[in-house]
Parts: C-alpha cells; structure tokens; sequence
C-alpha cells in the first residue's frame, strides 16, 4: 500500500458492508485517479507542465531580474534616494534560485530553486511598492 493510498475496510463474505476489524484493502473510487503521487512524480510534473528544464526559461528568469535590477536603479537616480535600492536584497536570493535551477540535479530540486526565486521576486516588489508609498 502507498502512503497516499486510500484504505478501507473490506467488504465480507456475508455481503455486510463492513468487514472484520483488521482488514483493509486499497480502494479507489470508480472514475478515478489513484491517489499514490510522491513528492518526486508531484514535481517532476510540475517541471514537465512548466517547461522549467528549458534553458530558455532560465535566460528569461535571469532577464527578469536584470530588467528589475534596472528599474530600481533608475528609481534611486531619479528619486535621489538610497531607499529604492532596497529590493536588491530580496533579488539576491532570487539569483541564487536562477543559479541553483541551472545546477538542479533532480526534478524536486528544480521546483524549489524556481519557488525560491519566485519568493524572492515576491517579496522585492511588495518592497519596491512599500518604498515607492514611502518616498510620495
């Protein structure tokens, strides 16, 4: 039996529904899909549905992060301010997900380096909008 797996009793010979304590059998219901996924097949969908082994992906998440690195840069030119240049902690992280997906070994590892870059992402521009609240 997987660990996902559904288990319930078995029916008895007499036809009652419920059978002798105990016994159980892997049931799943008519139509469908067994539930018996493990972290790795969850991930290795992921990576298949999002297409995240292309190396054309990751050279659009390392422009992503340029073009953001870019505006912030222009933000504290015309802000005459340090403070827009806050985000960029936030996308160091986000750059060591881009590094750690181009060195993913597994399909598991790869779906945490692109969450660890989406977070940081996240969090950066929650941070650019907070500053940009902040200096109006």
């Amino acid at each position: 039996m997987s660990p996902l797996s559904v288990s319930r009793p078995a029916p008895s010979p007499e036809g009652d529904e419920v059978a002798s304590r105990g016994s159980a059998v892997d049931v799943d219901p008519p139509g469908m899909i067994p539930c018996a996924a493990t972290v790795d097949e969850l991930a290795r969908g992921v990576v298949t549905a999002a297409g995240l082994r292309n190396p054309v992906v990751h050279r659009g998440l390392v422009g992503t992060l340029g073009v953001l690195a870019v505006v912030c840069l222009l933000a504290s030119v015309t802000r005459a301010s340090a403070l827009p240049l806050v985000p960029l902690a936030p996308w160091v992280a986000a750059a060591v997900g881009v590094w750690l997906a181009r060195t993913a070994r597994d399909d598991r590892h790869l779906v945490g380096a692109v969450t660890l870059f989406a977070v940081g992402v996240a969090i950066s521009l929650w941070t650019m909008s907070f500053v940009a609240r902040y200096l109006t």
